[in-house]
């Protein structure tokens, strides 16, 4: 994990999908692609990480690489749409575990897995609303100086790659 010198240039708000206390004392933000190998490996290192510490507040937002990853903006979108039945995390890590077969079908079937109602669901994934969500995560990526995925921020500092425990740990140890 390598740490670059952006910072974050915005506060978590009420509308970024989350675990634990915005205002907790350690803020963690990933950008990531549902399609990106190396997002799917941060998966377990974030989650250990949520689970090892008490004040931990972790932040997911899209930032679909769709010229390397062309269905993961349709998997941002399905999962906005499960978030709207109180299940994004649940749509999130399923995209992440099937991530190499993305297609329409499967995310159908992912959505159908999770007991999702479905005729709501297709209609917010023709929401408007909710690709403009993942357009601006990926805009406020850009803005906040992302380019690749996974891009983590702890506390508003920028670490590229897969960290992993242990860098987390020291890093949030520092803190």
């Amino acid at each position: 994990m390598s740490e670059v010198t952006f910072t974050l240039k915005n506060s978590p708000v009420k509308t970024d999908h989350h675990k634990g206390p915005l205002d907790s004392s350690i803020v963690i933000v990933e950008y990531g692609d549902f399609q990106s190998p190396l997002c799917a490996a941060a998966v377990p290192v974030l989650d250990k990480v949520f689970h090892s510490y008490i004040d931990v507040c972790l932040i997911f937002r899209h930032f679909p690489l769709i010229s390397q990853h062309p269905n993961s903006g349709v998997a941002a979108v399905a999962a906005e749409a499960a978030a709207r039945q109180g299940k994004f995390w649940e749509m999130h890590h399923a995209l992440f575990e099937h991530q190499e077969d993305l297609s329409t079908e499967k995310i159908l079937n992912l959505a159908k897995d999770l007991k999702l109602n479905m005729p709501d669901f297709l209609n917010d994934m023709e929401d408007d609303q909710l690709l403009e969500k993942v357009r601006n995560d990926f805009s406020n990526g850009m803005h906040n100086g992302v380019r690749q995925t996974p891009a983590i921020f702890v506390n508003g500092v920028l670490f590229e790659g897969v960290p992993s425990f242990e860098e987390l740990r020291e890093e949030i140890n520092q803190i």
